[in-house]
């Protein structure tokens, strides 16, 4: 005897007929021809669609909150009329989303294997992150200074390629911490906060590294 999904399937001439219109009801109904190995109910083009779709979510989600942790990192670096109080903020937001980058690749270490990629995407969106917020900035602090023209500035005089290392944005070792150090910073950033801040954090010296973040 057909089950229910089976039923209604037959009922719509094109495979991925309810995946289309009626999402939430295609996903019930794929998770009861799943339940009960009801393989012919179930609609496979569009199941591993999905299944790859929620790996590169994961890809995407970490990505963001490395690109994040970029902008803020630049933000500390390049907005020189930044308060005490804004450069904390900086630095809470910044452990916020290493927080957020750990916990992904403790749940999924699989992750560890496309830093390199991950770490190259975040870049370009932190960089682009970064020219946005540094503009209106500028534009804020200036009234002669239009956004486009802060924008087009803040463009030329960003790095292009990324000064960071992997690990002094991440400041987590899955091997060796629970949860990202709070002492690890970028040394250019790490001599800022010591200067402007009062505190002590180790300016390493770490090996060059090329721009996808590896270390050569």
């Amino acid at each position: 005897m057909a089950t229910l999904a089976a039923l209604q399937l037959q009922q719509d001439p094109k495979t991925n007929g309810l995946y289309d219109r009626d999402f939430y009801s295609w996903s019930l109904q794929q998770v009861e021809a799943l339940k009960g190995r009801d393989f012919s109910a179930i609609d496979w083009d569009n199941i591993i669609e999905e299944i790859g779709d929620l790996g590169a979510d994961r890809k995407n989600l970490w990505t963001k909150f490395c690109a994040r942790a970029m902008e803020h990192l630049l933000k500390i670096e390049y907005y020189k009329e930044a308060t005490d109080k804004a450069l904390r903020h900086f630095v809470q937001e910044i452990m916020t989303f290493r927080l957020d980058m750990a916990e992904l690749i403790e749940t999924n270490p699989g992750l560890k294997g496309h830093y390199a990629e991950m770490f190259a995407a975040a870049w370009k969106r932190g960089r682009r992150l970064a020219v946005a917020s540094l503009a209106a900035y500028d534009e804020s602090n200036d009234p002669r200074t239009t956004l486009d023209n802060a924008v087009r500035e803040r463009r030329r005089t960003l790095p292009v390629e990324c000064p960071y290392r992997l690990e002094d944005v991440t400041a987590f070792n899955p091997r060796r911490d629970r949860d990202p150090r709070y002492d690890i910073w970028p040394p250019s950033v790490a001599r800022i906060l010591n200067s402007r801040l009062d505190s002590d954090f180790p300016v390493s010296r770490g090996r060059a590294q090329d721009r996808g973040g590896r270390q050569r």
